[in-house]
């Protein structure tokens, strides 16, 4: 499995992307930073998007994406997710007020985009994938994700609080390869962490705890670029072994 780090931070500012990660070149998981991280010919190989919750730096370009590629030939993208996250994306921007219901377009039997619901913790078969979405703690409905290709599994938390499912099934499996968690305030801004249910390099110290392994490798995601100096010195302090920072234009294989 490989992975091309589209984009890998928590807000947008010159040089910071939002969440966009590509597999295998043609399944993403999250849309945050697609078309302007890839080209045209690039963009026409994506068949399946999973997206891990409803806010805009997470799917905003499946819009543009759908854009792009209407009138090319391209046969359709997936948007997968559970019922919920799905309501919220069609509701919200597929509304012809928004942005064309690309549902629809071209047709309505041969769409751009289409949908494929989900439920949690059953797995499904993509290309040569089998993907798992895990409930995880977010002030939306939100997801965080296991992807395996029979020779190794990748876990994506998504955005989230402290959760206890996913490093519970996270320590089921033998074959974990890597670890993507978010953190995304500094330790001052625990209280505004806590009300948007997300991660501080203290509540990553406990979270992960919950992880019997210490030899996988945890790629840390979702920083606030505005303060990256802060977060990368103290998720450094935490002291665990195998931290990584995972930094946009990457390529990793696992």
């Amino acid at each position: 499995m490989k992975m091309k780090v589209l984009g890998s931070y928590g807000a947008e500012f010159p040089g910071f992307k939002t969440m966009g990660l590509l597999i295998n070149d043609t399944v993403l998981v999250d849309a945050g930073s697609v078309t302007s991280s890839l080209s045209i010919e690039e963009q026409e190989r994506i068949s399946d998007i999973l997206v891990t919750h409803s806010h805009l730096d997470h799917i905003k370009d499946i819009l543009f994406l759908a854009d792009n590629l209407a009138g090319r030939g391209k046969n359709h993208i997936n948007i997968i997710a559970t019922d919920e996250i799905i309501s919220i994306i069609q509701g919200t921007f597929f509304n012809n007020m928004i942005w064309p219901d690309f549902t629809l377009i071209p047709t309505t039997s041969d769409p751009i985009i289409r949908f494929k619901k989900i439920k949690t913790e059953e797995n499904i078969k993509i290309d040569h994938l089998t993907v798992k979405a895990v409930d995880v703690d977010h002030t939306v409905k939100g997801v965080g994700y296991f992807i395996s290709d029979g020779n190794g599994a990748i876990m994506i938390s998504g955005d989230t609080g402290p959760t206890d499912r996913i490093w519970q099934i996270a320590n089921e499996k033998k074959d974990m390869k890597a670890i993507f968690i978010e953190t995304s305030f500094p330790d001052n801004l625990e209280r505004l962490a806590e009300i948007s249910k997300h991660l501080t390099p203290h509540l990553l110290k406990e979270e992960l705890k919950k992880l019997k392994r210490r030899d996988i490798p945890v790629y840390i995601v979702h920083m606030k670029p505005q303060y990256i100096d802060a977060l990368k010195k103290e998720i450094t302090e935490i002291g665990h072994p195998c931290i990584h920072f995972l930094e946009q234009g990457q390529e990793l294989t696992f």
